[in-house]
């Protein structure tokens, strides 16, 4: 009966979002593996039963399935159940971080694009200190130019930026990467695109790249950002060699 209580108070702290009409469920235990190794929720070994935490609980919950966004796994939002049948989507990430012992943060259900959410005391002073610099950055936003990125082959000049690492959810492990900057495709005419970031393959590895270097090469570009400036991701690099 206390535990009943218990977990009746918890739930009432929870935010839940439900899924939005009909959602996946998972097809069998090898599409539960598969998915789960994906979001990087485990390894080798599945995993049932996780951890929802808030401000002062936790509460024990189960993936039941998933709703679908953009074209690979990492846009998914997950479905999970709470322990008094509550069904309330949420981020993959996002479930990760609340499995470390040190996750401390509140965040809100199933707002997968939200930022972590602190006390109100902190809350409040972060909004005071930024609502100055809102009109600057509704500005920024409306001088953003969108690029129309070919779909085949092209030929590229860039510099190399820095080399770094980008946490790979399919293999749990950290991946070798080229930040690259004044990417310019050579097209008639030519289009600069800025930042972009690619592996570090074997390819580019045998080209023994330096920083601050520049360097022609063909490859393929796409629309997947890796932070807010690196907006591009370039696919296969071949024929490298370093311009004077």
């Amino acid at each position: 009966m206390k535990d009943d209580i218990i977990e009746k108070e918890k739930s009432e702290l929870v935010k839940y979002i439900p899924p939005k009409g009909e959602y996946t469920t998972f097809l069998s235990d090898e599409d539960y593996l598969e998915k789960g190794r994906s979001w990087g929720l485990f390894n080798k070994n599945p995993k049932y039963d996780f951890l929802f935490k808030g401000q002062d609980f936790q509460m024990n919950v189960k993936l039941v399935g998933y709703e679908t966004y953009g074209v690979t796994d990492e846009y998914h939002t997950i479905i999970i159940e709470f322990s008094d049948g509550n069904l309330s989507c949420i981020h993959p990430a996002y479930l990760k971080e609340m499995q470390s012992p040190s996750f401390k943060k509140v965040y809100t259900v199933g707002e997968s694009d939200s930022k972590p959410v602190e006390e109100k005391k902190t809350e409040t002073k972060v909004k005071e200190t930024t609502s100055k610099a809102t009109p600057k950055k509704k500005a920024e936003k409306k001088e953003e130019i969108t690029i129309t990125l070919p779909t085949e082959k092209s030929h590229f000049n860039g510099t190399v930026k820095e080399f770094s690492t980008k946490y790979n959810h399919f293999n749990d492990s950290e991946e070798e990467i080229v930040i690259w900057e004044n990417i310019i495709i050579k097209a008639d005419p030519e289009l600069q695109i800025g930042n972009a970031w690619c592996s570090l393959s074997k390819t580019l590895k045998a080209a023994e790249l330096e920083v601050g270097k520049t360097y022609q090469f063909d490859g393929k570009v796409v629309d997947k950002k890796l932070n807010k400036e690196v907006k591009y991701k370039l696919n296969n690099p071949s024929k490298v060699s370093e311009l004077e």
